[in-house]
């Protein structure tokens, strides 16, 4: 069952790449692709940089002295 399968692929693959029109068509396929790409890479590249925020960012507004007076750790 599989093989037949396999076979029956295979077969089609050859008669796709011999037929002139497919191919043409996959290399429109494939430059749509990359256009799209490319496109994607611009628009993440123009995004907005998000600064990666330290622990020291993180911790800034806490008081982690010992005399802080709410709990002992």
């Amino acid at each position: 069952m599989i093989w037949e399968t396999i076979e029956r692929v295979n077969r089609l693959r050859q008669k796709a790449l011999s037929d002139p029109e497919f191919i043409q068509s996959a290399k429109a396929h494939e430059q749509a692709l990359r256009a799209q790409e490319n496109s994607d890479f611009t628009s993440v590249k123009r995004s907005k940089k998000v600064k990666e925020r330290t622990l020291a960012d993180i911790y800034k507004p806490t008081d982690l002295s010992p005399n802080s007076g709410e709990r002992s750790h």
